[in-house]
């Protein structure tokens, strides 16, 4: 309809992208059905009726024609301008007017259009072939709410997400086999061994052995020797143990071979190690080849915060407790994944909130959710309008609504920086058990997660409801000028009737 040049909309998620696409197309095609079945003209009928009835019925028969087409006139002016402004739509929009910037994370400053994130997206959504154009009200609102909100995140920078750190360790899993054999086979090689005669030299009280594992204790925690990667076990015990069998990786060394005479005839293809060496080893330790079941930037993105070995035995620790088959009885130290006691106390609002995926699925859902709802009003918007035979409050109301539901990106983003701030000052440690302080601020975000974006959106809608109504009040104010001026040219043509009438009497 008119010349316009496009400007590129930044929005707030990868769904958003697809589902905005998505939704202005739908948006266009519907109003297209809505003229073509005549169904958007109707409110034209009810205009010139509404102002016949209401002008006969305030004014009656003598006064009702002057008075009715005046606020006839009004009325319909206001409408074909809403129509043409905010209903028809005349802007161009396609798959590059839209495009998504991460503003944290590893693809922060990255630009991102529909159908070349990268994502699942790409294929899970088809990209509309026929030309898509979106009403000048609505792409104004859009630009604008996608602006401010970005600028709002923008405020608050980059916190850390230390959710995401913690629940990346909460839900890796051990997916090799060959590492989960050989887990259960340093456990009955090296480490029940190693409890064995750490409680045989507490019986016969080895104080050489004794002191140096309390030295240990002193520094790594009293639940040091609970665990598969004991310090005080490395120290003492591992040294002096070996496997069993051949560990794959491992370099066969002849002078540790008791079946030296044998293998010499069939060398074997790997080594059979020390317990410590195969715990310990930089490259096929089984200390590193679980670390390596993270994704590979964890160490890059948060090193800051696991770069101390306490941070690196809990990390391990979680890890190997999160093994379906599971290695408890020696980890027990995180047995019940950190919160069950705490819960105990304090949850009635969440049942078994001892698991993290849950905060975390949350807020990953939050965009997605959305998205989705960004898509069902653009797809409800025309019928909306037309059914408001095109009100002037319902545009406002509706521009309101969507700033609303746009917005909830800054408010998660508020969220999560709320959620690190919390989790930095009520956190006894980031993978291992924790107290009734971390549990009470799980509780908080898992609450403010779900219930924010709520009172956010009632406090919206109430905020709407009044514009709306100022600019009801506004339409009727100019309606009642109209009207006003329609009597009073009425009068004054009934004042000049009977002045001529008696002068030609």
């Amino acid at each position: 309809m008119f010349g316009v040049t496009k400007m590129s909309i930044g929005l707030q998620s990868y769904p958003e992208l697809y589902t905005t696409l998505l939704g202005l197309g739908l948006y266009d095609k519907l109003w297209e059905l809505l003229t073509q079945t005549g169904i958007a003209y109707l409110p034209f009928i009810g205009i010139i009726l509404k102002n016949i009835t209401r002008c006969y019925v305030r004014n009656g028969s003598g006064d009702a024609g002057p008075t009715s087409l005046r606020s006839m006139e009004t009325n319909l002016i206001i409408t074909i301008l809403v129509i043409l402004f905010g209903v028809a739509p005349c802007i161009p929009f396609d798959a590059h007017t839209v495009s998504y910037s991460p503003e944290c994370g590893i693809s922060k400053g990255e630009t991102y259009h529909p159908g070349d994130t990268g994502t699942t997206y790409d294929k899970a959504f088809t990209l509309p072939s026929d030309d898509i154009r979106v009403p000048m009200w609505w792409y104004a609102v859009i630009s604008i709410s996608e602006g401010m909100t970005h600028a709002a995140n923008t405020m608050l920078g980059c916190p850390p997400d230390l959710r995401r750190m913690v629940t990346a360790v909460g839900m890796t899993q051990i997916s090799d086999p060959e590492i989960k054999q050989q887990l259960k086979d340093f456990e009955s090689m090296c480490y029940i061994p190693a409890r064995m005669q750490l409680n045989q030299d507490k019986q016969k009280n080895v104080s050489s052995h004794l002191d140096r594992i309390q030295r240990d204790i002193k520094e790594y925690g009293v639940e040091d020797t609970e665990w598969l990667g004991s310090h005080s076990l490395n120290d003492v015990y591992y040294r002096n143990l070996k496997a069993s069998r051949a560990i794959p990786e491992f370099t066969y060394d002849a002078s540790d071979d008791l079946n030296l005479d044998v293998s010499r005839v069939n060398q074997p293809a790997y080594g059979t190690p020390s317990c410590f060496e195969w715990w310990n080893n930089k490259e096929n330790g089984l200390k590193e080849k679980i670390f390596q079941s993270l994704p590979k930037s964890f160490f890059n993105e948060y090193k800051n915060y696991v770069n101390h070995v306490r941070a690196q035995d809990d990390v391990v620790k979680r890890i190997i407790s999160n093994a379906p088959n599971g290695y408890e009885n020696a980890n027990n130290v995180i047995g019940d994944n950190g919160y069950s006691h705490a819960i105990a106390a304090l949850g009635i609002w969440y049942h078994q909130l001892e698991e993290y995926p849950k905060l975390y699925a949350a807020s990953q859902a939050a965009p997605i959710i959305q998205a989705l709802l960004l898509l069902m009003i653009y797809v409800f918007l025309p019928f909306a309008l037309v059914f408001s035979c095109y009100s002037p409050s319902a545009f406002v109301t509706g521009a309101i609504l969507i700033f609303s539901v746009i917005f909830w990106g800054f408010i998660w983003h508020l969220v999560s920086w709320t959620d690190s701030a919390l989790m930095q000052a009520l956190y006894t440690g980031w993978f291992a058990k924790q107290g009734a302080g971390a549990t009470l601020a799980d509780m908080v975000i898992g609450s403010l997660v779900i219930f924010s974006p709520i009172f956010w959106f009632i406090f919206m809608g109430a905020m709407g409801v009044a514009a709306g109504d100022i600019v009801t009040s506004l339409s009727m104010g100019l309606n009642k000028i109209g009207s006003t001026a329609a009597e009073e040219g009425a009068e004054n043509l009934q004042t000049a009737a009977k002045m001529g009438s008696k002068a030609l009497m």
